[in-house]
């Protein structure tokens, strides 16, 4: 069950998704502390830095909602702007990058197998089915967002 008046289709809005990532991840650590789990290091991407930041007690738990709150007006307005998305790819660097169109980048490299690409969306799409065709079966799955995180398309806006 969402907050009261929050959709499923808006718990995927920049603007919604960002803060309550950040919450659960803040509940997270906070549950571990509790529990005696002390973190010797810790890693980060995306908005997983605010909750690094805030586990090593870099933020406070106000200051990490704030943080991830702006970060989600910021990508609203970039999603109202440009239409972009990400697509979750089970293949590694080199056999996805000879696919790449224009408008499309690797965003992350995963694992040696699996990497998200970020871009355009049309531009995306033939970049899944380019991949498709040389490799049948391949895991390509469209993630539930409507900005093109970790691309050009964003980063000029941060």
């Amino acid at each position: 069950m969402f907050a009261k008046g929050l959709t499923g289709d808006q718990i995927n809005a920049p603007e919604f998704a960002q803060p309550c990532c950040t919450a659960l991840q803040i509940a997270l650590i906070d549950l571990l502390e509790e529990w005696g789990v002390q973190p010797s290091a810790v890693i980060g991407h995306s908005s997983g830095e605010i909750a690094a930041a805030y586990a090593a007690k870099v933020l406070t738990a106000p200051e990490a909602i704030r943080t991830a709150y702006h970060r989600g007006q910021v990508a609203r307005y970039v999603a109202l702007t440009q239409r972009g998305g990400m697509m979750a790819i089970g293949l590694g660097r080199g056999a996805v990058t000879p696919h790449l169109l224009a408008g499309v980048v690797i965003g992350c490299e995963n694992s040696p197998d699996s990497v998200t690409i970020s871009g355009d969306i049309n531009s995306l799409d033939q970049v899944a089915q380019s991949l498709a065709r040389e490799n049948p079966g391949v895991f390509c799955r469209a993630l539930r967002v409507n900005c093109a995180y970790h691309s050009c398309k964003v980063l000029h806006h941060f």
